[in-house]
């Protein structure tokens, strides 16, 4: 969210312009603002004069002005912000409204009016009247850009305008050639519109993202050969290239999914053997996500086949339920693996994982990860994770999210150990740390992240730097003395 000042009440006010516009340059360029800064910065922040940024704000050339523009409608959020309003966002994680832009002066409202980048993203959240409007004017202004469109709701409320929602997607299909990414949470009363689009002479030339979701099909089951038809009409578009499959419309990996699919997201119950029939659909993936892998195989080979290469996989992201992830990886080899998440859990609370597949997998892969992402409750003791971070190369390792029962000291132990040149033996790029559940002495946790910190924090520069810029790590018991005072220093 970016911090805009209230427009003056006419254009000839140019002294308060210039310093609008400066403050607008300021907060962009010189100090993107905070979440929590913006509030204050609307109701009180002094403008910085002209004298300060030593130009005429006004009289910027037009290419500067798109600039700033294009800066002010990036996400500024790390989280999703859910915000009832009654226009149009940008997207979950930008919170600026384009149209203040033409509230600053008629110079600026020309260039952001015929700027078509600026109202390509749209996001609809709990459909209501005023957004239709203001939607068919975003629509207007994009001019023949790609769109990408969602259109969401608050499952909390289980209520919104579903004649809104109708109206606003029929704006969204009246410029059905321009999509390129669209997210719909909507409901089995809006089927139809969707349905009708099987027969149009009108086709998304250019879509490549497709993840639609009918939020209340479950009591409507006789929708569900109409739901599979808009699916397959999608799926044939030849610049598709990622896909979320939802429970509700989808429960096993569809045969029409597209050879040139690079992205799919399952979010379904899927068993191994699933997973492995559908992979040589898909040759050219490189990201992977199964949201519920808890379905038993049905057959048990009695060889076992060669593990399947999967030459551009780079994500791989896996949440298993009794049916251990370590089997899945058992028969794979991923040479471009970048990213890998396994979040594991079982009924008897206790792990069922073989965690030596993993280091014998990133051997056999050959790759270089840089995240790794691993939670598994079930784990009492990371003894046998120890052995799986020593045993693997994990030299290139940025990032690492560790959620087991319990992390000992030799633990971070491992972590803070070096090689007799000053440098960690393990992940010594790691730029990123997430323990929680630990539950050892005072001052080691300070002392393994110091040792890897970025920056000197005890004032000896000396001090080989590591690389860590985050550390996000908690205990069982409150911190003692030491590490408290650390960590309260560095967040």
């Amino acid at each position: 969210m970016h911090a805009i000042a209230k427009p003056p009440a006419s254009d000839s006010s140019s002294g308060t312009t210039n310093e609008i516009l400066a403050e607008l340059i300021a907060s962009l360029f010189l100090s993107r603002p905070s979440l929590n800064s913006i509030d204050r910065a609307e109701r009180s922040v002094p403008y910085p004069s002209r004298g300060k940024l030593g130009f005429d704000v006004s009289q910027l050339p037009v290419e500067i002005i798109c600039e700033i523009f294009e800066r002010f409608m990036e996400d500024d959020s790390v989280h999703p912000v859910f915000d009832d309003t009654p226009r149009p966002l940008v997207s979950y994680t930008c919170r600026s409204d384009p149209t203040k832009l033409g509230q600053i002066c008629s110079r600026w409202r020309a260039v952001a009016v015929g700027l078509p980048k600026l109202w390509s993203n749209i996001f609809i959240y709990n459909p209501k009247p005023s957004q239709i409007y203001l939607t068919n004017v975003w629509l207007e202004r994009s001019g023949k850009n790609p769109l990408n469109i969602e259109m969401d709701y608050d499952s909390g409320k289980r209520q919104y305008d579903v004649r809104s929602e109708a109206q606003i997607l029929r704006s969204f299909i009246r410029h059905l050639t321009r999509w390129k990414k669209f997210r719909f949470n909507v409901s089995v009363k809006v089927l139809g519109l969707f349905y009708a689009l099987i027969d149009s002479p009108h086709k998304p030339l250019i879509l490549e993202s497709v993840d639609l979701d009918f939020h209340d099909l479950l009591p409507h089951r006789r929708a569900e050969e109409g739901v599979d038809a808009i699916l397959k009409y999608f799926h044939s578009c030849p610049t598709l290239r990622q896909v979320v499959w939802r429970t509700r419309e989808l429960d096993r990996f569809p045969k029409y999914a597209p050879f040139q699919l690079t992205h799919v997201h399952a979010r379904f119950q899927v068993s191994i053997e699933d997973i492995i029939s559908f992979l040589p659909q898909v040759p050219l993936l490189q990201e992977l996500q199964i949201e519920s892998l808890r379905l038993p195989s049905k057959n048990n080979p009695v060889t076992v086949p060669p593990p399947r290469l999967l030459q551009h996989l780079r994500l791989l992201r896996i949440r298993s339920h009794e049916v251990p992830a370590t089997s899945f990886i058992a028969s794979l080899t991923c040479p471009s693996l970048e990213s890998l998440a396994i979040i594991h859990s079982n009924y008897l609370r206790e792990s069922n994982q073989d965690l030596q597949e993993l280091p014998r997998f990133l051997r056999r892969s050959g790759c270089h990860l840089l995240k790794l992402d691993f939670r598994d409750t079930g784990m009492d003791t990371d003894e046998e994770f120890r052995r799986f971070l020593s045993d693997s190369p994990l030299q290139s390792l940025k990032s690492l999210y560790l959620s087991i029962h319990h992390v000992s000291e030799q633990m971070v132990e491992l972590l803070s150990s070096k090689s007799p040149g000053g440098q960690h033996e393990f992940a010594p790029f790691l730029e990123d740390l997430r323990l929680p559940s630990c539950e050892i002495a005072d001052g080691l946790l300070a002392s393994m992240v110091s040792s890897r910190w970025h920056e000197a924090l005890d004032g000896n520069h000396s001090t080989p730097l590591g690389h860590l810029r985050k550390a996000r790590i908690s205990a069982w018991k409150p911190f003692g003395p030491i590490d408290k005072r650390f960590f309260s220093a560095i967040n």
